[in-house]
């Protein structure tokens, strides 16, 4: 008897081909579900942007190893949040080859008694104009006043809670792993922590770029930048830094080329995601979207991502697919694609997306 979908075991060579070039599989189940239906060592790179902690519903749960039934993003505090997220990637780390790695997308919250009203992550901040995702979203968070309200004791009111620094410790030392309650697990290496400046402000001319979500807040800077994560199995692992290197201004030499450096730059302007700025500076643009993902990637940074760490035919996971970017980039870079996406409303978004990129759409 042929097993169930959802049982059978996703291989490298079970994924279909898409007139592209790229085969691309979709799993519309739970992270860890999908997860453990994907053969082990079948799979390059892994680049996901997980829910950030108390930031945004997505209507999904999930029953988790622990016992705790509940959307990840949204448990009682952020340590046990870190302990769901390392569950997932502990399922990665079987996946991964040995030469593979992680690049992980992952932001900050504050912790606030009064839940989140008055800010732009809240339906009714900046009475409505900037509400994430737009008036749709702001319409459906009106009916979940209880998400406003979380408050997690013995975090100062106000204070960031340093999840990403949480998740960091946890993925590669076992003692935080053991202190956020986890089992053992695997132990990760982090080899670089690339700050996404999402805009950049100059006081000096009163200029400002990008595209990081204004925030009326008036006691401390805005928050206009991400942390991603890249973590390999193995201190020795497939990474070719040539791809993202640019030319040296430094030196007098043609050809030389100089590292690009850890802080990745959106732009304002809107340029054609593939087109190189001056000298070759990749620019990773904003995108217009008419999807209803209120955390979209630009392609430019998922393409910065694959660069140096795939090749042609390589393999290329995400566990939160969300609307499809990494599966659109990696098609159009005739690499692999599986994606694992929970949401309903999203899983319609990602179909429809690499229906219109790819031509047709492989499950």
């Amino acid at each position: 008897m042929k097993a169930p979908a959802s049982r059978r075991k996703v291989t490298a060579e079970s994924l279909h081909e898409t007139p592209a070039g790229g085969p691309v599989q979709v799993l519309s189940m739970d992270a860890l579900t999908g997860l453990k239906s994907i053969a082990s060592a079948s799979v390059q790179v892994c680049l996901t942007s997980p829910p950030f902690y108390l930031m945004r519903r997505y209507g999904t749960t999930s029953a988790w190893p622990d016992g705790w039934h509940g959307e990840l993003g949204h448990e009682p505090h952020p340590n046990d949040f870190v302990r769901h997220l390392l569950h997932v990637f502990d399922e990665v780390w079987r996946v991964l080859r040995d030469d593979g790695c992680l690049w992980v997308n992952l932001g900050d919250t504050f912790n606030n008694k009064q839940g989140k009203k008055g800010t732009t992550n809240a339906p009714n901040g900046c009475n409505g104009r900037f509400a994430a995702g737009g008036k749709g979203y702001a319409s459906a968070l009106r009916k979940q006043p209880e998400f406003f309200k979380h408050y997690v004791p013995g975090i100062p009111h106000k204070s960031e809670m340093g999840v990403p620094y949480r998740f960091h410790l946890a993925m590669t030392d076992p003692e935080l792993r053991r202190f956020v309650g986890a089992p053992e697990g695997p132990q990760w290496t982090c080899r670089r922590t690339i700050i996404w400046a999402k805009s950049l402000v100059s006081l000096e001319s009163q200029k400002a770029e990008g595209n990081a979500m204004p925030e009326p807040t008036r006691d401390r800077p805005s928050r206009n930048y991400e942390f991603l994560f890249l973590f390999s199995k193995q201190p020795d692992y497939f990474f070719d830094r040539s791809t993202i290197d640019v030319p040296s201004r430094a030196s007098s030499r043609n050809g030389d080329r100089a590292n690009a450096g850890s802080v990745w730059q959106t732009q304002a302007e809107v340029l054609s995601d593939s087109d190189p700025g001056p000298e070759a500076l990749l620019r990773i643009n904003p995108e217009a979207s008419p999807y209803q993902h209120i955390a979209m990637w630009p392609r430019s940074l998922v393409r910065t991502m694959l660069l140096p760490t795939t090749r042609e035919g390589d393999t290329v996971l995400d566990p939160f697919a969300g609307s499809g970017t990494t599966g659109q980039v990696a098609v159009e870079m005739k690499r692999k694609a599986i994606l694992i996406e929970s949401s309903p409303t999203y899983q319609a978004a990602l179909t429809d997306r690499l229906k219109r990129s790819n031509g047709q759409l492989f499950y």
